[in-house]
């Protein structure tokens, strides 16, 4: 080290400039240093001269610096060589300079080096700067966990500004009022723990009131401002004097969080630190903000997943051109495929080819931006076929379509469940044929396209002959086989020209469309006529039949479907007497006949729409004839033409059930009866059954059963005197709907009876079914007992039947004494008609329950 104060010829020249300079020797001793030097470093001069490099030199640096010297005494040339270090103060400071070394003889030889040194603070702190953004930056870009970002930019600010302590709260969500810890490594620990929780607030220390107001909030000495009033003696014992803090927001606006800076003395905050505080809060934000954003994905894609993967239903996503480019387990499920099978497919490979060309229109909608709702079948790996209803919608990326979505749903089973349904509903059970409803809704479609293609078209209306005889002789068992060998036999004829329907009974109609002339209905007529010349086998019998048939063409004559139905029927009926086992094409001379019943049914359409007030009811006896009284009254109704006269109720009631009238005049005859026996009761007159006919068209109506229980609260009638007369062969309609309405009445009291037995086409296991009170025996039977063997094995037959069955019998039309000593002797219950009394207005009835019937 030199001891003396060697002087050089440089010295002048440096030694006066603005900026730190100093001689020192190889072995890193200071020779001489200039006296801005010693007041920027703080030093006395005879503090530095002969001290060592390392007093005024950053110690990570020092090592640099000695290479920096070596490499200069090995250099050939005097070049100055510059490089960047860190001085320290005597206070500690540190300072970043930038420095010029050159190497130098002295007078005596000796081989000095001059360093110049200026100060590199500014330029320093902006790269310390950016570095310290860019590394965070990085830290979210490369999804580093929230907490580590947090404490690595907290730490960078300490680093920036060494006597500092720094600390981020932050806000649960949106709705939370409280700000919880997310980063300070240099806090001490009670007093992070005690800030936790901190409540946000008008008075709340520097970062609850930041976090309220919204803005920056400098305290200078938290000892004695009101800010700190409730947290000072929380902060005080640890050290903490001053505490600068910022909200941290959102990209919208919105509070995430709170940046503070805390000094252990009262103090200002200076430019730097004010710049600190704003572009760290800043990033700080961005850091939350992504890692909300990064956790909203992960919950996205983790209820994508479980909507995909979980999902009991298939769903896939295809390419543009039908390729499958993602499905779940549930496609395997549904198509037998396995995913990596179906991951090599089109979607067109599974769909059953009739269904393709909606399948390709559904994407090429959905394509176009729409999204589309199809039913469709596709082949299971089994062979087996698969009902699935398919939803798609578009896959959007930068809003360009990429793909389609779908998810479809098995239904199989409720397809298959509809398709009998629908069956049941349209097709007849035991001829297996289109029933009625289905025969209507195939004639309106062909009638609109022969009105649109201008082509011609046949109904053939068919009706058995005698088939009754068969019922009658063989039961309705050999009668259904019957009817299952014409359908067969009618199928077979008719083939692909037509479709065959069963009606109802005995009737069946042949649909032919289109037709190129009227003689192919003809012929078809005639070939069925001839098909029916072999007899049916049925079982070890065989049977002989006929048929009558009408033809009806279209749409010349008419395009409405029951009025060209009911053509061919009227041509049916021509044709039965005309001898039957024959066809007749209807023609307007047959609707002529009828014309004196349209006329009479506009005048019926009249009396409806007039409250009834042409017609009116009468009520005939019913006898207990075992016990000599008088048991029941049975409404029946009487129409009075204002021109006319009286009309016989078998003019007009088969035209009310034809066109349907007989439901609201049904609905009326049985208030009327209410209405009179709760007349009969206030007048103290003992109780006795009311019966009234109902039509089967009324027990169509669903709500039929829900009306007579109406009518009843509304005349305040006991269910138990009611007893509705339905014909016998209601049982051949079997629907739901009528069922369903008399079990409603028998629920509620109502009795029921069968009218006119013995003439129907039920099978008598309806009697039991519809749980039948009543069975009445028509009065063709009764008519020729106690002489024809033939009525009178039937009466006695039905009697005893009723009897097993715990039925009550009643017997129709008795109008001779002999009649009626018959039907005692045979234990018949109950007996009607003119022998006791013509049917009688309300009145005589009346006097009829006073009084009673003398000649019993």
């Amino acid at each position: 080290m030199w001891k003396d104060q060697t002087q050089t010829p440089y010295i002048p020249l440096y030694f006066f400039m603005p900026a730190v300079q100093f001689i020192f020797d190889p072995d890193g001793y200071i020779v001489d240093i200039n006296d801005f030097a010693i007041s920027a470093l703080g030093y006395k001069r005879d503090e530095l001269i002969g001290a060592s490099l390392s007093i005024i030199v950053h110690q990570e640096d020092q090592l640099r610096l000695k290479q920096q010297v070596q490499l200069i005494l090995t250099h050939p040339t005097d070049t100055a060589h510059t490089l960047e270090l860190r001085m320290v103060t005597k206070s500690g400071d540190v300072l970043f300079m930038q420095m010029r070394i050159g190497k130098r003889q002295s007078d005596h030889g000796n081989m000095l080096f001059l360093a110049s040194c200026y100060n590199m603070a500014e330029e320093t702190y902006a790269k310390q700067l950016l570095a310290k953004q860019k590394h965070i930056l990085e830290l979210v870009a490369e999804y580093t966990p929230l907490e580590e970002i947090l404490t690595e930019l907290v730490q960078s600010v300490e680093e920036i500004r060494p006597y500092i302590a720094c600390s981020i709260l932050l806000l649960a969500n949106e709705d939370d009022n409280r700000l919880y810890h997310g980063a300070a490594p240099s806090l001490p620990h009670a007093y992070v723990d005690a800030i936790n929780g901190l409540e946000i607030g008008p008075c709340a220390g520097s970062c609850g009131t930041a976090a309220y107001r919204k803005e920056l909030v400098i305290v200078n000495d938290i000892e004695h401002d009101p800010l700190w009033e409730n947290y000072r003696h929380l902060a005080l014992p640890h050290g903490l004097r001053a505490c600068w803090s910022i909200p941290i927001f959102s990209s919208n606006g919105n509070v995430l969080g709170t940046f503070a800076i805390y000094h252990d003395q009262p103090c200002e905050p200076q430019d730097e630190d004010i710049d600190l505080i704003y572009t760290f809060s800043s990033l700080a934000g961005i850091a939350i903000e992504h890692e909300k954003m990064k956790q909203a994905l992960q919950e996205n894609r983790q209820i994508y997943e479980s909507l995909f993967h979980y999902n009991p239903d298939a769903v896939f996503s295809l390419y543009l051109d039908g390729s499958f480019f993602a499905a779940n387990e549930a496609c395997s499920v549904i198509s037998g495929y396995s995913r990596d099978t179906l991951l090599a497919m089109k979607i067109y490979d599974l769909i059953v080819e009739e269904d393709v060309p909606k399948a390709i229109k559904a994407f090429r909608d959905t394509v176009k931006g729409h999204s589309c709702h199809i039913e469709l079948r596709i082949r299971h790996q089994s062979g087996s076929r698969r009902y699935v209803s398919v939803t798609s919608i578009p896959i959007f990326v930068n809003k360009k379509i990429i793909g389609v979505s779908c998810i479809a749903k098995d239904v199989t089973e409720r397809t298959e469940q509809n398709e009998q349904i629908r069956y049941m509903a349209y097709y007849d059970s035991l001829t297996g044929l289109p029933n009625r409803r289905r025969l209507q809704e195939l004639v309106g479609d062909v009638l609109l396209k022969a009105k649109e293609r201008k082509n011609l078209g046949a109904i053939l209306y068919m009706d058995l002959d005698g088939f009754k005889y068969i019922n009658d002789s063989l039961g309705h068992r050999t009668g259904d086989q019957v009817l299952k060998k014409v359908a067969e036999r009618l199928q077979e004829k008719v083939n692909h020209r037509g479709t065959v329907a069963y009606m109802s009974g005995d009737e069946f109609i042949i649909l032919l469309s289109p037709i190129a002339r009227n003689e192919e209905a003809v012929r078809t007529a005639e070939e069925i006529l001839a098909a029916f010349t072999e007899p049916f086998r049925v079982g070890p019998r065989e049977l002989f039949l006929t048929c009558s048939i009408g033809i009806a063409f279209f749409p010349d004559q008419n395009d409405d479907v029951d009025t060209i139905i009911s053509y061919a029927d009227i041509a049916t009926n021509e044709a039965k007497r005309k001898g039957k086992n024959g066809y007749y094409i209807y023609d307007e001379s047959l609707l002529r006949q009828r014309l004196p019943n349209i006329f009479l049914l506009n005048d019926l359409h009249y009396a409806v729409k007039r409250k009834m007030k042409q017609l009116h009811v009468v009520y005939q006896p019913i006898v207990d004839i075992q016990q000599k009284k008088l048991s029941a009254m049975e409404t029946l109704i009487r129409w009075r033409h204002p021109n006319k006269g009286m009309i016989a109720p078998n003019k007009f009631i088969p035209l009310a059930e034809e066109t349907g009238l007989i439901v609201p005049i049904g609905e009326w005859t049985v208030r009327q009866a209410c209405r009179q026996h709760e007349r009969w009761r206030k007048q103290g007159l003992p109780p006795i059954r009311i019966a009234v006919n109902v039509s089967v068209k009324e027990l169509h109506d669903q709500r039929f059963a829900a009306r007579i229980e109406e009518i009843l609260a509304e005349t305040n009638m006991d269910p138990a005197w009611l007893e509705l007369e339905i014909t016998e062969n209601i049982a051949i309609y079997n629907e739901v709907t009528i069922l369903n309405n008399l079990r409603r009445l028998k629920e509620i009291g109502v009795r029921l009876a069968i009218d006119d037995f013995g003439t129907g086409y039920s099978s008598l296991a309806y009697l039991k079914q519809l749980a039948i009170d009543t069975v009445k025996i028509d009065r063709s039977f009764i008519a020729d007992c106690p002489h024809s063997y033939y009525g009178s094995v039937i009466t006695n037959t039905i009697i005893s039947l009723a009897h097993h069955l715990g039925m009550n019998v009643v017997a129709e039309g008795v109008e001779r004494t002999e009649q009626l000593s018959y039907l005692c002797e045979k234990g018949c219950q109950e007996a009607q008609g003119y022998l006791f009394r013509p049917p009688v207005p309300a009145a005589e009835a009346t006097d009829l329950l006073r009084n009673g019937i003398v000649h019993i």
